[in-house]
């Protein structure tokens, strides 16, 4: 995944995020995609409502096309709802987790995921 210098920088500094502008879940998913070999930003973590709009800023503003959510959080399809309505298209896809080992084959598991496409 490529890095982003704005989050990169805010972590350099220590900053504080709401002052940079940051949305909190977005940035700690950045950090957390960062150890996998995921291509895109991977939500693992529970994303609130108030955060699918940050998000989707964020991700034109990094210029990111889409990500995926692989938690499985409890009324998930009201937060996919929310990414719906914001013009977002949603499908299934997978993603390797960068924390559980497949004890087979010791290669990262893979884990079920929605991938949501980002419109310009």
């Amino acid at each position: 995944m490529k890095k982003i210098k704005k989050l990169e920088q805010a972590k350099a500094q220590k900053a504080n995020l709401n002052e940079w502008e940051i949305n909190r879940t977005f940035y700690w998913a950045y950090q957390r995609t960062l150890k996998s070999v995921n291509e895109t930003i991977d939500f693992v973590d529970v994303i609130w409502n108030y955060d699918v709009k940050p998000i989707i800023e964020h991700c034109k503003e990094f210029n990111i096309d889409y990500i995926t959510i692989s938690n499985s959080q409890t009324r998930i399809e009201d937060i996919l709802t929310l990414f719906e309505e914001q013009g977002c298209e949603i499908c299934l896809t997978k993603v390797r987790d960068p924390y559980m080992i497949d004890f087979r084959t010791h290669e990262p598991a893979i884990l079920n995921a929605f991938k949501i496409i980002i419109k310009k």
